[in-house]
């Protein structure tokens, strides 16, 4: 595991539009928003809630996009299928990698940015603990989605994704509104734990089942 783990720690750091992309977008997006918008007519610190949950929807979707596709192309994931005999650990592997390079991150960013734009001070860790379960659970669902669509087009993956992620988002949206009413949050967080707890054990097994049809 640790093998893997510093292997795709390696090969994702080489890959700069990989992990820079996703954080320039949600910085761009971020910054666009309270400017396309009269801020005198709305509620700032609570409009800017939803933006950074579309923001980061779009950007775990832009960031997994191309998790396997080239390592299939390469041949690494055949190699890795004659060492292993199964791509469990890979799958592990690849998304605590994606998580802590690019999902912690773009966690800081919105949260840095709420803070910015009214959110209490005491709030901040609560929004950043809470985005970057977000993003866990997300990275899951869109790397099974990358997993289905190698050399059959990105929409595959957003089909079949997109609706999985529902949930995510809706689950994302009660915690929100437990941290701006200030009850609920510590029974949500712990849903949220352990969901993606759960979640990151079941889905690289069938992501792993997803990988092993394109070498077959």
């Amino acid at each position: 595991m640790l093998r893997l783990i510093k292997a795709e720690s390696f090969k994702l750091s080489k890959k700069l539009k990989s992990w820079l992309g996703p954080l320039l977008i949600m910085v761009l997006v971020l910054i666009a928003f309270p400017l396309s918008i009269d801020i005198s007519k709305f509620d700032l610190d609570k409009l800017y809630f939803s933006i950074i949950i579309i923001s980061l929807l779009m950007t775990s979707f832009v960031a997994t996009e191309g998790m396997f596709e080239e390592d299939f192309e390469d041949g690494s994931l055949e190699q890795e299928f004659l060492i292993e005999k199964d791509f469990y650990k890979l799958v592990i592997s690849k998304i605590f990698v994606y998580v802590f390079f690019i999902g912690i991150p773009i966690a800081f960013i919105g949260a840095l940015f709420s803070f910015a734009n009214g959110v209490a001070v005491g709030s901040f860790l609560k929004v950043f603990l809470l985005l970057i379960l977000s993003n866990l659970l997300l990275f899951n669902l869109f790397a099974f989605g990358n997993a289905l669509s190698i050399n059959k087009g990105a929409m595959l993956g957003v089909l079949s994704s997109l609706p999985l992620a529902l949930p995510v988002i809706i689950l994302l949206g009660t915690a929100v509104r437990s941290i701006q009413f200030g009850d609920g949050f510590v029974v949500i967080i712990t849903l949220m734990i352990g969901v993606g707890l759960l979640m990151s054990a079941i889905m690289p097994l069938i992501i792993s089942a997803a990988l092993k049809t394109h070498i077959d």
